[in-house]
């Protein structure tokens, strides 16, 4: 059986050393002269063998890391992951959580990409800088491409500075970092342009309830634009941490954020006989297609995450700089 270094060819005029090492390896794994879970030769070897520069052989090595081809362990080296060497481009995809409208977006980034030789890994952080500090110390590297839902933390600024900033997508919440690529929402505007569009709606009830519990960390600028819009407009208004009994009240509209609290309020009106959309109204946020559904159709405030995941896609395939935002709109229905 043929050597590694029998599979590598530097001679090749339109090939960088570079890549002639990463091409050499690659129909090395394919012809079975090393297999998955064996070591390669250590870097000092391939510079003695191969009579190349330390860096261009530690480059070779990273872009096959960043393809899930190899892995490499501290002061041990480096070994075999994976036989298929086909794989363009390994993605870390970091999400706050498998929620519904999350569940849309991924789905239309894989059913968008449509390419097996793209490798999307999904982790959910959950607004905790340290999960995501953790699973970067052990995947730093590893990857072609880092995507995150960004959420508001110094220290999670401090953690993804780490990434080099051409494999950085920042998605969903305003970006972290300026001149690094983005795809995000505008909560501002569009929660602004939202709320007045349901102010005549406002007409039908006494009093607006926002539940937001920060425990999730969603973005600040939902309870300034509640606050904002209730002062302007005057309107009775409370935010609570979390929906109960003693809140559902005739005449009272709620703006629901997280979708266990809308299934709770649901309940909650049905079971004391409450008409939603008339004696009570029900606001809900981040639209998903079963709200198009329930108790003929609840009212949302959402950006369509179906376009949005279609972008993220786009970017993965050609990740040329972007700073693209989606506004959130109003979708109508019989809730409010």
């Amino acid at each position: 059986m043929a050597t590694i270094f029998e599979y590598i060819d530097l001679k090749h005029k339109q090939k960088s050393k570079k890549d002639a090492i990463v091409e050499g390896l690659l129909d090395a794994i394919e012809g079975n002269a090393i297999s998955k879970g064996a070591p390669l030769p250590s870097v000092n070897k391939m510079i003695q063998t191969l009579g190349v520069a330390r860096m261009t052989v530690v480059k070779a090595l990273n872009e096959l890391k960043e393809r899930g081809v190899i892995v490499s362990e501290d002061k041990v080296g480096y070994f075999v992951n994976d036989i298929n060497v086909t794989r363009k481009m390994k993605v870390l995809l970091f999400l706050t959580s498998f929620a519904s409208y999350h569940e849309n977006l991924y789905n239309h980034i894989i059913e968008d990409i449509n390419d097996s030789n793209i490798t999307i890994d999904l982790y959910f952080h959950h607004c905790n800088p340290q999960i995501v500090k953790s699973v970067l110390n052990e995947n730093l590297g590893n990857y072609g491409m880092y995507i995150i839902s960004v959420f508001e933390s110094p220290l999670l600024k401090t953690i993804l500075s780490r990434i080099p900033s051409r494999k950085l997508l920042q998605i969903i919440r305003p970006p972290l970092f300026e001149n690094v690529s983005s795809i995000h929402q505008d909560f501002t505007l569009g929660l602004k342009t939202s709320l007045n569009n349901i102010k005549s709606n406002m007409l039908k009830y006494d009093r607006f309830i926002l539940i937001f519990s920060e425990k999730y960390g969603h973005p600040q600028a939902i309870r300034t634009s509640f606050i904002e819009f209730c002062a302007i407009n005057n309107i009775n208004s409370q935010i609570e941490n979390k929906i109960s009994s003693e809140l559902l009240v005739k005449g009272t509209a709620f703006w629901v954020i997280e979708d266990n609290d809308l299934i709770a309020l649901i309940k909650m009106g049905e079971d004391i006989g409450l008409q939603i959309g008339n004696e009570i109204g029900i606001l809900s946020y981040n639209d998903t297609p079963v709200k198009e559904y329930i108790r003929n159709g609840i009212t949302s405030v959402s950006v369509d995450f179906a376009k949005m995941g279609q972008s993220i896609s786009k970017y993965i395939k050609n990740p040329v700089y972007t700073h693209e935002v989606f506004v959130p709109e109003l979708i109508i229905r019989n809730s409010f």
